[in-house]
């Protein structure tokens, strides 16, 4: 087969009103072209549950992936020309409709990486710590927060995993991986072996410190501690005057892992604490500590939190209650930032 016949199509895409054009592989789907282009548009999940990459196809022709939801993209809104960017390939040259976003918060292009497992840590009875090294830690760029996609063999598509460490020069990245039964994704970055190797694409998310000066709230359930680890690294790697808790629920003594690190944390920095929960206490284990839903632990230790950033990571169900809870006690929506899995 020649060179010629090997070569994928290349599409010209027109995003307006700004007028900028990018260009589409054949199969690339019209988000990870953006992103990659360094265009700043909303996104979310990346697979076509949630609908915060909605846009409009003006003129060309597209395919829509089967993954997207009714529920994400209604029937008239696909009549329409109405897409989710991260599940819209391009078959022609495209005029786009698209919402450009502006923020305060650095911005990292999308760069495909490739990493050595340096270790890989069972530190619950399902959740292991994997330690990789990138080859080439000078390009890929990230903040506290984000998360990369990892390619999984004997699968389309790939799977997410959130940063446990903020971006460091020798290229070392933690993560924090549950183990599912029957997963194929979690079952391969569970049975890594140091010296194994794994590709895959990043930085991805948008959930980042912003303003520094307020106080912050930070939840997590399972491996969903991984980011707000990150993000807490983060905050107290400068001199940081506000408060800052991080609530973390478990369901059993034997699920919680890194207390003695989130202590430590406590003890240098008395601005800090730290709130485990457990929601499935068993009397046996001698618990002192909070019990319940973690977000019943955060309106009784905070019942007012006006004026704070909150930064959430866990199941839907913990968001779901936690958002509840911080909007009652006064945090705006806008001020409430999450990754769920």
């Amino acid at each position: 087969m020649s060179l010629s016949q090997t070569r994928l199509e290349t599409y010209e895409v027109t995003l307006e009103p700004s007028g900028k054009t990018i260009i589409a592989k054949e199969g690339q789907t019209l988000l990870d072209a953006a992103i990659r282009n360094g265009i700043q548009i909303p996104y979310g999940c990346r697979h076509g549950s949630c609908s915060a990459c909605k846009a409009q196809v003006i003129e060309g022709d597209y395919k829509l992936m089967d993954r997207v939801s009714e529920y994400s993209l209604m029937s008239f809104e696909r009549e329409e020309g109405f897409v989710l960017l991260c599940s819209t390939v391009a078959e022609s040259d495209l005029v786009v409709e698209i919402e450009e976003e502006e923020s305060d918060v650095p911005f990292f292009p999308v760069y495909d990486f490739q990493a050595a497992v340096v270790d890989n840590v069972p530190s619950t009875p399902d959740i292991h710590i994997i330690t990789l090294k990138l080859t080439e830690p000078t390009t890929l760029r990230y903040a506290a927060g984000q998360f990369f996609e990892f390619d999984i063999p004997g699968l389309e598509d790939t799977r997410a995993y959130s940063m446990a460490n903020p971006c460091r020069e020798d290229g070392t990245v933690q993560f924090h991986v549950k183990r599912i039964p029957n997963g194929k994704g979690s079952n391969y970055m569970c049975d890594l072996k140091p010296g194994d190797f794994v590709t895959g694409s990043a930085p991805y998310g948008k959930m980042q410190l912003r303003d520094r000066s307020r106080d912050m709230v930070f939840v997590a359930g399972g491996s969903g501690m991984a980011p707000i680890k990150a993000l807490i690294e983060e905050l107290f790697s400068s001199p940081y005057e506000g408060k800052a808790y991080f609530f973390y629920g478990a369901r059993t003594v034997k699920d919680l892992y890194l207390v003695e690190e989130w202590k430590e944390l406590e003890k240098k920095h008395p601005n800090f604490r730290f709130i485990p929960a457990l929601s499935h206490l068993d009397l046996a284990e001698g618990w002192a500590g909070e019990t319940g839903f973690i977000a019943d632990v955060v309106k009784r230790t905070l019942p007012s939190m006006k004026g704070m950033d909150a930064f959430l990571c866990g199941p839907p169900i913990m968001i779901e209650t936690t958002v509840d809870a911080l909007s009652q006690g006064g945090i705006k929506g806008s001020d409430i930032l999450y990754d769920e899995f």
